[in-house]
């Protein structure tokens, strides 16, 4: 509708003629800024405009509010010529006067005043005058509006140098045009509101209101506001939709009996401006059907979405519409033909899609095909609905009625409207090009929707190429946009309808992807219906192979009737001797290969063992349910497995196309999602998936189910069962045996069930199933043992894994134990009498009796290693000799054990006395009893007496407890040392283990010897400490030595020193010195010695070494020192101590 913005114009008519071809070509070439009221965003719109003479009668239907928006002038402009103040003054200013009161009157104010200059060359060399008419203009009218009064120069005198000012005018009239028209918006909406306030009163007109805010729609399609446009026809659809919801419950309003008339014509929407211009005036007039008004409603819809780009939401649209428009007419019960509304809904379906066909971004054709994709199978639908009525269906000759019928929808639906592309975009031409279709030009182009359905109902031919058509479309887009399903769906449909045309070879590809949806889906019932068409269709194609791998389906079943399952197991038996007879003929036949889930189903495959040796037998227990309806004999049954097979032991590692019921039937985590406000009450709650860690991801067809395996695998390794095996209906336990040849880990792949020529292949066993090995294993023979000790019960455990070898009944193990080493089986093994224990064995024999391969055995046994006379915490070494039933060599086990306690010996003197202390030390963390200690000494002239005193109750030893016993040494003095320089001393005694009870104790005996040396004394020394009155701190005191030779001896020359104590002697003088003892046989020595603290002090300590010169020897280049052994020098006075009194003047040092 041609709706321009209408600008008057008054005054100085003849000049303004001049300027408005200019005005009216420029206006559009730009945009303005246009500014709206209540917070409305901005926009940028271009603006055209049509100027007619100033009419005070449009004003005058203004002010009574009987205006529409559409003919109400947006701005009103006086041009003046008058360059001459005097002449302004004398005409000018008056009319203007009189214009502005005419328009402050009607309470306008979008006007302006414009004064068109012509330059005078002459004049515009002398000096400008003070006052020029536009100052004027302005100061008597626009003294606050200044920007509404503007003067140009004429550009049809002054071409070049009228650019400026023509450019300022053009943004001016923009500027001030769009200001009027936000006011006058406001105001027309205004008053839209009090119309639509007023429906509830008996004269409101739903059909004033419609024209009235279409005109608004008008109005701002025009300055290229779409989505604003848009709103206002879903407003007037809303509200229409409610009238007609509110009279089906409440009182009917009279305008709605405009709608009461029979819908004798159903034309369908039409994108053609004159149709949509025709049926506008029908609803000005009041004479137009539910049909014509809803279709004209949806047909701006779609020129408003078809301009703002959104092709794709036509079609989003569409669906709601038909089926809002076909609630309306129940609602109102409008008489229509049969059939008119099918006819109306396929014209309106076709049209839409025509539209989205011209679309030519890959991005818009996919948002398109989402929704145009239901539109395609609607069109099928009502096509084959029409078809059914009309006899047009394959098989059907339409009779005379049927033709009459056809005669009439013809004429309801009207003669196609001519396309004139170029007319619907008069208004917008870029709008136009854009909507061009870009295809090839070669093209033909579609033939109208109303032509194609009539030449559809034309004749059988036509309407099964259309019908075929559609459903090919219809399918192509739903897998376009990944909606598998219902392309399947319509798949169904058209394989329907191929089998009314009696070719079943197209129809079973339709089937087939039906059924493959179907049991991915676990659809059961629905898929027992395809095989059952299925079924129909390989039988009228003789396909033999085919139609026997469908009756086993079908007789398995369990959706399906008792009587038609065992109808279809019939036909399967009588099929495969039919597969017999044409074995010769059909290649196919040799070698039928069907799935397995479909006809079994495996409950259970349990492993004999899933350690197996090689060359013994695979035992599996297989449990199978057979759903066929009766017994059934299988040649075989076989069970294939496979080395380093890709499946695995854990379910989530299985292959991909197996179970699907799984992947289906799967728990979404679902869990409770609450929304809370700021103040924390609930604002509402609702449930939502926590699936982060895996989307769900729509199925492609790349992923689809098999409806039969594809591959065999390699059934040289299997498991089989007994030839000709009856399996019964339901649940069947089946043994499958087989050799193992090869060592190594397997995993069964898949099972075969041979009838007849016919092998049901799995597509995927249990993920229970675990792998299992064949093995040729080494046996072994170790000991376990931990922190042995010696002299104490120790367990040991020996530990025989079998292997793969397989034991004699009787066999044996020895064990041989090394010197000091015995072993027994311990009580708990040997199956003795409580409190009977078996004697400790150099040799021990061990049973292994019923000794299965790949059995491990724990032997427990108790080993006793005898405890030597050791004075050094070191392990013992023992070996233990395996020979076992295996091996023809033994196998050697080293053993070390630790001391339960370690001896030492130490010798002391007193005077001429010597006595022998055996200090015994407990290095283990077992508590030993200690008892019959004693020393002995062979050698001639020697006594040992035993000075301890006698045993009152027992002697226990524990870790890091140490026992002394202390014996006195005498050898006869004749018996010098040069006779007896070393004796040998034997210390003996008995242990036993401390936790064991008295009754049951073994008392073991230990020995150890001790070489006795240097015992004969040689010096003695004595130290005394003389003062000079009393022994006070820091008096100094006399330390007299006396060192004198007891026996003779060849060390001539000693050296002496004194080792005090810092902290309580202070030694003045020489603290060591050189004597000689060659003549004389005792020596004295005085030294000087300071007590530095009171109390009783030990003597300073006295060391007596050997003093070995440089000269005596010419190995030794420096004088050394050799010290003695402890046996012969004996210090008197080594443990004295001096009672020390404190300094009468207190002078300790601090």
């Amino acid at each position: 509708m041609n709706c321009k913005p209408i600008l008057t114009y008054s005054g100085d008519v003849r000049v303004f003629k001049t300027l408005e071809p200019h005005i009216v070509a420029a206006l559009p070439s730009d945009t303005a800024e246009w500014k709206r009221s209540y917070g409305r965003p901005v926009k940028n719109v271009r603006v055209e405009a049509t100027f007619k003479p100033f009419d005070q009668n449009a004003l005058e239907r203004y002010k009574d509010g009987r205006w529409n928006i559409i003919d109400h002038p947006v701005l009103h402009i006086y041009v003046t010529e008058c360059t001459d103040i005097e002449a302004y003054r004398a005409s000018v200013k008056e009319e203007i006067d009189q214009w502005l009161k005419v328009l402050n009157n009607y309470n306008v104010t979008d006007w302006m005043i414009l004064l068109i200059e012509t330059l005078d060359v002459k004049k515009s060399k002398n000096i400008l005058p003070r006052t020029t008419v536009l100052d004027k203009i302005r100061l008597d009218f626009a003294s606050k509006n200044g920007d509404r009064c503007l003067s140009v120069l004429n550009p049809a005198k002054f071409e070049m140098k009228a650019t400026e000012s023509f450019r300022c005018l053009l943004q001016r009239i923009r500027h001030l045009m769009l200001t009027g028209y936000n006011r006058t918006i406001v105001k027309y909406e205004e008053l839209i509101r009090t119309n639509r306030e007023n429906r509830i009163q008996e004269n409101w007109s739903f059909i004033d209101y419609f024209v009235l805010q279409e005109q608004l729609a008008f109005v701002l399609e025009m300055l290229g506001q779409y989505p604003e446009a848009l709103v206002q026809y879903d407003e007037l659809d809303a509200m229409f939709s409610q009238f007609i919801l509110n009279s089906v419950f409440g009182e009917k309003q009279k305008w709605l009996q405009i709608f009461d008339q029979p819908l004798y014509a159903f034309h369908g929407i039409s994108l053609n401006p004159a149709k949509m211009n025709e049926t506008r005036e029908k609803i000005i007039a009041c004479n137009v059907t539910l049909l014509e008004f809803r279709s004209y409603l949806f047909e701006r819809q779609c020129m408003l979405l078809d301009a703002a780009d959104k092709p794709w939401e036509i079609a989003e649209r569409l669906l709601p519409f038909l089926f809002s428009t076909l609630r309306e007419i129940e609602a109102l019960k409008l008489e229509t033909p049969q059939g008119a509304l099918a006819c109306w809904e396929f014209v309106c379906a076709l049209e839409v899609l025509n539209l989205c066909d011209k679309v030519l971004e890959s991005k818009d054709i996919y948002k398109c095909s989402q929704f145009s994709a239901p539109i395609w199978n609607l069109a099928k639908e009502k096509l084959y609905a029409l078809g059914k009525q009309c006899g047009l269906l394959p098989g059907f000759v339409p009779t005379s009625e049927q033709l009459h019928t056809v005669v009439h929808l013809s004429a309801g639906m009207g003669d196609s409207v001519p396309d004139t592309v170029a007319t619907a975009r008069n208004l917008e031409p870029e709008i136009g090009d854009r909507t061009k279709s870009g295809h090839s030009p070669a093209r033909k182009p579609k033939k109208s929707a109303t032509d194609t359905l009539k030449e559809a109902l034309g004749s059988n031919q036509a309407f099964t190429k259309l019908y075929l058509e559609l459903s090919e479309l219809a399918i192509s887009t739903y897998k376009h946009v990944s909606r598998l399903r219902s392309a399947r769906l319509v798949g169904l449909d058209l394989g329907n309808f191929y089998i009314t045309l009696n070719e079943p070879q197209k129809a079973v590809n339709f089937f087939t992807d039906v059924l493959r949806e179907l049991k991915s889906e676990n659809w059961h019932y629905l898929a027992s219906q395809t095989l059952l068409d299925l079924a129909s269709c390989y039988r009228k194609m003789e396909d033999n192979v085919n139609y026997t791998k469908t009756c086993s389906t079908i007789a398995c079943c369990h959706d399906l009737e008792l009587l038609v399952r065992t109808f279809y197991f019939d036909e399967f038996a009588k099929s495969l001797k039919t597969l017999q007879t044409v074995r010769n003929v059909d290649i196919n036949a040799l070698s039928v290969i069907s799935t397995l889930e479909d006809h079994f189903q495996v409950l259970d495959v349990v492993l004999d063992s899933t350690s197996i040796v090689q060359d013994d037998y695979i035992l599996v227990t297989l449990e199978l349910a057979s759903n066929f309806p009766r017994e059934l004999t299988a040649e075989q049954v076989l069970l294939s497995f496979e080395m380093n097979a890709k499946q695995a032991i854990e379910p989530a590692a299985g292959t991909g196309t197996p179970n699907a019921e799984k992947e289906v039937g799967s728990k979404l985590p679902i869990i409770l999602h609450l929304d809370y406000k700021q103040d924390n009450t609930l604002a509402g709650s609702s449930v939502a998936c926590d699936n982060r860690g895996k989307q769900p991801v729509r199925r492609s067809s790349s992923t689809r189910r098999k409806i039969s395996p594809t591959q065999r695998s390699d059934f040289t390794n299997s498991v089989s069962s007994e030839p000709r095996l009856v399996l019964k209906p339901g649940r069947n336990t089946i043994t499958l045996r087989a050799k193992a040849t090869r060592v190594g880990t397997w995993s069964f792949r898949q099972l075969s069930i041979q009838v007849d020529t016919v092998e049901f292949l799995s597509e995927a066993l249990p993920p229970k199933i675990g792998n299992f090995e064949t093995i040729t294993k080494a046996s072994v023979a170790t000991m376990n043992f931990v922190n042995l000790v010696a002299g104490v019960e120790q367990p040991v455990e020996l530990v025989i894994s079998a292997g793969s070898f397989r034991f004699p009944k009787d066999a044996t193990a020895t064990v041989r134990c090394s010197k000091n080493l015995k072993m027994r089986l311990a009580a708990t093994t040997n199956g003795a009498a409580d409190g009977e224990r078996l004697p400790f064995e150099k040799e021990l024999i061990v049973q292994l009796a019923e000794f299965a391969p790949f059995e491990k055995r724990t032997i427990a046994l108790e080993a006793i290693c005898d405890l030597p006379g050791k004075r050094e915490e070191r392990a013992i070494e023992q070996k233990v000799s395996l020979q076992v039933p295996w091996s023809r060599n033994e196998i050697t086990i080293p053993l070390h054990f630790m001391p339960a306690l370690i001896a030492s010996c130490r010798l002391h003197s007193s005077g001429a006395r010597k006595f022998l202390q055996v200090v015994l030390k407990g290095v283990s963390d077992y508590r030993l009893v200690l008892r019959d200690a004693r020393m002995t000494c062979a050698a001639e002239g020697v006594t040992i007496i035993d000075i301890n005193p006698p045993e009152q109750q027992e002697t226990v030893m524990s870790k890091a407890l140490a026992i002394s016993y202390l014996y006195e040494f005498q050898v006869e003095a004749l018996k010098a040392e040069t006779e007896l320089p070393i004796v040998n001393v034997d210390f003996r005694m008995r242990f036993a283990d401390a936790t064991v009870p008295e009754e049951c104790r073994t008392y073991l005996p230990y020995s150890v010897t001790f070489d006795v040396m240097d015992y004969t004394t040689l010096f003695t020394i004595c130290a005394k400490v003389e003062p000079q009155e009393l022994c006070r701190v820091n008096s100094v005191c006399h330390l007299n030595l006396r060192i004198s030779k007891v026996h003779d001896n060849p060390y001539a020359d000693l050296m002496y020193e004194v080792l005090a104590d810092q902290n309580m002697w202070a030694v003045v003088g020489r603290t060591a010195g050189v004597i000689s003892m060659e003549e004389v046989e005792s020596h004295s020595i005085t030294l000087d010695v300071l007590p530095l603290t009171a109390g009783f002090l030990p003597l300073p300590n006295i060391r007596l070494s050997k003093y070995i010169s440089a000269n005596k020897s010419k190995n030794d280049t420096h004088s050394r020192l050799q010290p003695f052994p402890p046996g012969q020098i004996y210090n008197s006075t080594k443990s004295m101590q001096i009672h020390v009194l404190a300094s009468n003047n207190n002078d300790q040092p601090q």
